[in-house]
């Protein structure tokens, strides 16, 4: 039996080199320490090109030591702003618009200068979480490969101009236009919310009756408008509430990282996993690609995408066979319809009917959810389960879909595309957007722009699409921006400017008013005279950050009998689809190509893979060695007539014979570290079938490309192999709701008898500690963007965190359990623990790491020499050292980018999380002015604060009424390591399951035979 294959039983296990014990492993098992560090120009180092390179716009955030500060000239205030204090920071309600729905956020300033965005706890949508991406939005404000000012193109490309000559150009284009009704203009747009714009739309539509409006999302909803549209009889979208759901089945849907309202709905299911009262939710998911929210489930079922539309109308037919003659599904033409399927052949039938069962046992309380690559039938069929389960009214209600929302996106730009091929169109305006990379294949935008004799683009970066039009005009970031937009639910939602446009610029709404008419439109002006609020109301809603009492009312519906059944039909007739599959998904740092080049997400390791600075075509052990393919070996993906080549990513969790590939990589603008990486998925789409193409081919091509992760990076070495074996349940601990309820005191395992050589510490004042519960945490990566942006940490590069040096103070350590092709999965955050008896302190030789007097372990960078004694003997690997002075080519504008409040250090220091000593400092001085004591929750990390799930836990341990107190004296509480007597002042809460009765031997991977 291979090593990939063989059962670990029940330790779990961090990735396949582990598990076959692979060199890779065992190099980064056995190097206590990455390889020397190079000067930088010296052989076997990287160059001064390369690292040039990188400052762009982020791995300049690390820096100098106090002892290092260049000579500044500093000019003091003649008169200070009112309300401004030099050096207090201030903090502004603003939003983010992401495929047109609305997340509200807080942005915090120091000195007129954004340096982090977090999430607005009055929001609906954020309720003051953030996710990974929105914290490294910080990082594209001041990215100096962004537009600069306006261009025309020419023979040899782009050639800069005056804004007023563009504008200049715009307004006679949109005269000729208006000339003869709009015919031949085109306006192609991101979808957006936007009262505003809808406002401004009517008024183009009034211009240009005869002009075509046109929107375009790579990551298009189609077919759930589509499918519910027929469903329903109305455009309607669904919202769901998750704190009402006990079961949710999730069909391709990654609920908790990927939907509009991931923020709000990850809030709400970690909030019915503590098991508090006893009781908690169960989460069933089916899935090809193993995703953030497959990776919580109790029960996962790793199903081709294209499979799926049969599962889930094998599932309506066994709901209907457990209740006859309650709801939809009882109905004769779509009994009729479902017979043909009940039966089908499909992976994981057998589980089927236990999880009918459990959803009809929470009827009511139970939902199901189709994710958008599933196609309209099967969205159609889901509303019909979930009438029939009676979850309308509970954890699932609908509101009508904004006007224009509706129809098929992509086919409407496959039409675009024709009639600009055809001459048709003779002018075009895209706001926004980069149709010219992310556009189906079988579109050919990018060819049928070239037909177009004008045309005008409007965006941030002079990109695929910018350098293929006649005029490029600078879009404004978010942060240097007014504008409006709807959250998922409708609520109005105010974007503010944070600082002046640092290179011009317009916004969507301004260039629409410039077509529309206006002479020198401004953001400001055209939002506010669309909400017509006074200027109290308009006051108190920029300081909210929204418009009260704007949600969209929820509606009534009535199920198409007929529309279902005709749905289920269409699912019968399809039959099984070829295989293997493609699978198009978001990337989890990149999402769609349109953060390409923010290092920060670069860098960032994806929840599931651990990839950094690539994208990889991931498939299964066994389908691997079907298809006769190696990990890192590059393939040929056929489809259609198109052939794309990509890295092969071996995955545990892939569903077989489905192979997945995410969008975003192989671009042909930006940094060199972005251009021509990766793969590009968007040649093998297609506008009927965006998401999954069956029958792709696979071929090898024989030639390998270097993958980087992080999984096995600073792994253990406890004495040895068969220590590292016998301990590794002591890393994450969990157990099944039903153990816990009978035995609470048990879960934590085995408790050691503990002493001390050293005396213990006494605490006068504050003890501060952390306590993260693993049973909300979803491993989403948002507290190591927030913990980055926080404390100015550098990004090292591809090279570098090949070498095991990246830099993050947080990582999420992702570990598997049980069969390699459906394995459970669980995360864990992992941070400097600040122990009590701290093994780095007691080796420093020149006390750089120290105790304080309130618990932390904290580093004087100025006296650290370099010496990395602390890392060794640091048994959770959480210190990071500074191999390179990544500041030394820093510019203007990306210091822009540095929180202030936290030192820049320099080459040869050791750094590591601090627990935001500058949050504490902060809220002392605040408590002192206000002549009081710190209260609980004065003092929030970043990590804390970003969190959706409020995993984590932040406080002081002498108070006793300090919830991160009660959960360290919590029954669920253990240690890392206990054994070690380290007495860390972060502690876990054990991670509990809760098995569906008939599934308990199925654990969250269908074919697991053991489980803890």
């Amino acid at each position: 039996m291979s090593p990939m294959k063989r059962a670990p039983g029940h330790g779990y296990w961090r990735s396949l080199d582990q598990l076959a014990d692979s060199p890779d492993y065992r190099r980064f098992l056995e190097a206590e320490f990455p390889a020397a560090a190079v000067e930088e120009g010296d052989g076997g180092g990287a160059s001064r090109r390369a690292f040039l390179k990188l400052m762009g716009a982020s791995v300049a955030l690390a820096g100098m030591t106090a002892c290092r500060w260049p000579e500044e000239r500093i000019v003091p205030y003649a008169y200070r702003p009112e309300g401004l204090a030099p050096g207090r920071p201030l903090t502004f309600a603003t939003a983010l618009e992401v495929g047109g729905a609305a997340i509200g956020l807080l942005a915090t300033s120091y000195d007129g200068r954004p340096v982090k965005v977090d999430g607005n706890p009055d929001h609906p949508a954020s309720l003051g979480a953030c996710s990974a991406r929105i914290q490294a939005t910080i990082l594209g404000l001041y990215d100096p490969l962004r537009s600069r000012g306006a261009a025309r193109r020419e023979e040899r490309g782009l050639i800069n101009v005056p804004a007023a000559e563009a504008e200049r150009h715009l307004r006679g284009l949109a005269g000729r236009a208006a000339a003869n009704g709009g015919r031949g203009l085109a306006i192609l747009s991101e979808p957006t919310s936007s009262p505003t714009m809808a406002r401004l739309r009517r008024r183009l539509a009034a211009r240009f009756p005869e002009a075509r409006f046109v929107t375009w999302d790579p990551l298009t909803r189609d077919a759930e408008r589509l499918g519910l549209a027929a469903a329903c009889g109305r455009a309607v979208r669904p919202v769901l509430d998750l704190a009402r759901a006990d079961v949710v089945l999730a069909l391709d849907e990654d609920l908790l990282h990927e939907h509009p309202e991931a923020l709000r709905l990850a809030r709400a299911w970690a909030r019915g996993r503590r098991a508090e009262d006893g009781t908690m939710n169960r989460l069933h998911v089916v899935e090809s690609v193993l995703s953030v929210t497959g990776m919580q489930a109790d029960h996962r079922f790793a199903v081709p995408s294209s499979r799926i539309p049969a599962w889930t109308a094998r599932l309506a037919a066994e709901i209907a066979r457990q209740a006859p003659g309650a709801g939809p599904l009882a109905a004769a033409p779509l009994a009729q319809a479902l017979r043909p399927v009940a039966d089908a052949d499909v992976p994981h039938a057998d589980a089927i009917a236990a999880v009918a069962a459990d959803l009809l046992a929470h009827r009511g309380r139970a939902v199901v959810v189709a994710g958008p690559r599933q196609p309209a039938e099967v969205h159609a069929l889901v509303h019909a389960i979930n009438a029939t389960l009676g979850a309308l009214g509970g954890p699932l209600a609908y509101v009508d879909e904004p006007a224009g929302a509706g129809g098929a996106q992509a086919a409407a730009l496959a039409e675009l595309a024709e009639a600009m091929r055809g001459g048709e169109v003779r002018s075009l305006v895209i706001l926004g957007g980069n149709p010219a990379y992310d556009a189906p294949g079988d579109v050919d935008f990018a060819a049928a722009l070239e037909a177009v004799p004008e045309s005008v683009h409007l965006s941030e970066y002079r990109d695929e699409t910018s350098q293929l039009c006649r005029w490029h005009l600078p879009r404004t970031h978010y942060l240097e921006a007014w504008a409006d937009a709807r959250a998922w639910n409708g609520l109005v939602t105010l974007t503010q400017p944070l600082i002046r446009p640092l290179w011009g610029g317009r916004t969507d709404a301004e260039v629409a008013a410039l077509l529309a008419g206006d002479t020198d439109p401004r953001a400001h002006d055209l939002v506010r005279a669309t909400h017509g609020l006074s200027s109290d109301a308009w006051e108190q809603a920029l300081h909210r950050g929204f418009v009260e009492r704007t949600e969209w009312p929820t509606v009534s519906v009535r199920t198409s009998i007929d529309a279902v059944a005709r749905a289920a039909g269409t699912i019968a007739q399809a039959g099984a689809a070829e295989l293997p599959e493609l699978v198009v998904h978001p990337d989890a740092g990149v999402l769609d190509g349109r953060w390409a080049g923010n290092h920060w997400l670069q860098e960032l390791p994806d929840p599931v893979t651990k990839l950094t600075w690539d994208n990889a075509a991931l498939v299964s052990p066994a389908t691997a060695e079907r298809l006769g393919v190696r990990h890192g070996e590059v393939v040929e993906l056929s489809a259609g007539g198109r052939t794309i080549e990509a890295p092969l990513f071996v995955q545990p969790g892939q569903a077989a014979d489905s192979v997945a590939l995410s969008l975003g990589y192989g671009r042909r603008f930006g940094s060199e570290e972005v251009v021509g990486k990766g793969a590009d998925v968007n040649p093998l789409r297609r506008s009927d079938a965006p998401y999954v193409l069956a029958g792709v081919g696979v071929r090898p091509t024989g030639r390998t490309y270097e993958l980087v992760t992080t999984q096995d990076h600073f792994a253990l070495d406890d004495m040895g192999r068969e220590g590292i074996e016998q301990r590794r349940d002591e890393l994450v601990r969990e157990a099944t709701l039903a153990e816990y309820v009978e035995h609470p005191e048990h879960v934590t395992g085995h408790r050691h008898e503990l002493f001390s050589m050293y005396g213990s510490h006494e605490y006068s004042g504050h003890r501060w500690g952390m306590a993260i519960d693993l049973s909300a945490c979803i491993g989403c990566n948002a507290c190591v963007a927030a913990c980055q942006a926080e404390n100015n940490i550098p990004v090292v590069g591809k090279q570098r965190v090949a070498e095991g040096r990246e830099m993050h103070w947080i990582r999420i350590d992702r570990y598997f359990k049980g069969d390699v092709e459906e394995p459970a999965a669980a995360t864990q955050p992992v941070a400097c623990m600040h122990c009590e008896d701290a093994p780095c302190e007691e080796v420093c030789p020149v006390a750089a790491t120290v105790h304080d007097s309130e618990g932390l372990n904290v580093m004087v960078y100025n006296r650290c020499v370099g010496t990395r004694y602390c890392s060794n003997n640091c048994p959770y690997k959480v210190r990071r050292f500074n191999f390179f002075n990544y500041r030394k080519h820093d510019t203007e504008l990306t210091s822009m980018a540095y929180n202030p409040d936290v030192t820049v250090r320099s080459r040869g220091v050791m750094e590591k999380c601090t627990f935001c000593l500058q949050r504490i400092e902060r809220a002392r001085i605040d408590a002192k002015v206000e002549g009081r004591p710190l209260r609980d929750g004065d003092v929030v990390t970043a990590c804390q604060q970003t969190c959706p799930t409020e995993a984590i836990v932040f406080g002081d341990l002498n108070d006793e009424n300090s919830r991160v107190r009660r959960l360290h004296e919590h029954a669920r509480a253990y240690s890392l390591l206990e054994f070690l007597n380290a007495k860390p002042q972060l502690k876990y809460l054990v991670r509990l399951r809760n098995p569906a009765p008939g599934l308990e031997g199925a654990a969250a991977g269908h074919r697991t035979e053991e489980h803890a």
